[in-house]
């Protein structure tokens, strides 16, 4: 993957505005920032639009950040809440142009087959907005998606892994949030191997087909 490669502004405002909330004071929130190597953000908060803004490269180094400053459940919950901010985003605005087969779904006879369609058509997308490739297929009743390559534990590959696994919230969150959107009903999505323990160049994710988790620890 080409880590240059430039990524849209709203992805690091979404993430600015949320880290901004669960930091305590603007100095703590500019040197978090200076960590990431993103100063230039401190007292100018990027655009909510599509301009590029930031690299792949600062992205992975951010969320290594964010690992590095807060514990494990506020990070967690900082992730999530990325995730499904980033996915309201991109269906108020058309990022991923969702609007061209939403007519489709009226045609399929089954739930599962809208979410097969969706999931296909925005793999292929983020495959070509990211750099990245992301393959998705059925499995049974349920569903797999494999992001090759995969930015959101990339940092802590290359500090050394930490002492537990399934470090991605971010696609999990964000897939929740899609396939609860084309199906109308939640569904769980789970990180069932992740680079940081299975040492191979993805990170797989089980979208599990009517099974919905009652609470989140």
């Amino acid at each position: 993957m080409n880590e240059d490669r430039q990524l849209p502004a709203y992805v690091i405002r979404i993430s600015y505005d949320i880290i901004s909330e669960e930091t305590p004071g603007h100095d703590n929130l500019r040197r978090l920032l200076e960590m990431a190597g993103l100063e230039r953000f401190a007292d100018n908060p990027p655009p909510m639009d599509n301009t590029p803004a930031l690299t792949m490269l600062e992205y992975e180094k951010l969320i290594g950040v964010v690992w590095q400053v807060f514990d494990n459940f506020q990070a967690r919950d900082i992730f999530r809440r990325v995730a499904q901010s980033g996915f309201s985003h991109l269906t108020r605005s058309g990022v991923l142009a969702y609007g061209q087969f939403l007519r489709a779904f009226d045609a399929l006879g089954t739930k599962r087959d809208r979410v097969a369609l969706m999931m296909s058509k925005m793999t292929q997308e983020l495959t070509r907005s990211l750099g990245n490739k992301h393959e998705f297929y059925r499995q049974g009743e349920d569903f797999i998606l494999d992001i090759y390559d995969c930015p959101y534990c990339a940092e802590l590959l290359r500090g050394g892994a930490p002492p537990y696994a399934n470090v991605c919230h971010i696609p999990v969150a964000f897939y929740e949030a899609a396939i609860a959107w084309a199906s109308g009903s939640p569904h769980t999505v789970q990180e069932i191997s992740c680079r940081v323990s299975n040492k191979q160049d993805y990170c797989r994710f089980k979208i599990f087909w009517n099974v919905a988790l009652k609470t989140k620890a």
